[in-house]
């Protein structure tokens, strides 16, 4: 492989990562709504459940640190792309990482 086509497969697993940052995150938003939503359907008092919500809220605050490191690190290696003279990620590595991204039927 040569320098450039390494680079793109560096950006092509940099997006997949993002995406799986992003996902996780939006589930675990998603699984403190469902969390407090099922206290409210069940008649539970608005304590019921805390500790668990408490770790739910948590694993989302790391989870958005997580997705904030992930930022740095793309602000990262675009420096040191542009340091070693490679060019952008190419259109073709930019569509197969998007097409990664996309949501997929049935899931």
């Amino acid at each position: 492989m040569d320098r450039i086509a390494i680079a793109a497969d560096v950006a092509d697993t940099l997006l997949a990562t993002e995406t799986a940052v992003e996902t996780a995150l939006a589930r675990g938003v998603g699984l403190m709504r469902r969390l407090m939503e099922a206290r409210r359907q069940m008649g539970l008092p608005v304590d019921a459940g805390e500790p668990a919500l408490r770790r739910a809220n948590a694993a989302v605050a790391a989870l958005g640190e997580a997705h904030r490191e992930i930022l740095r690190t793309r602000d990262e290696l675009g420096t040191l792309r542009r340091d070693l003279g490679l060019p952008p990620a190419t259109e073709a590595s930019v569509g197969e990482a998007n097409a990664a991204r996309a949501p997929r039927s049935g899931g």
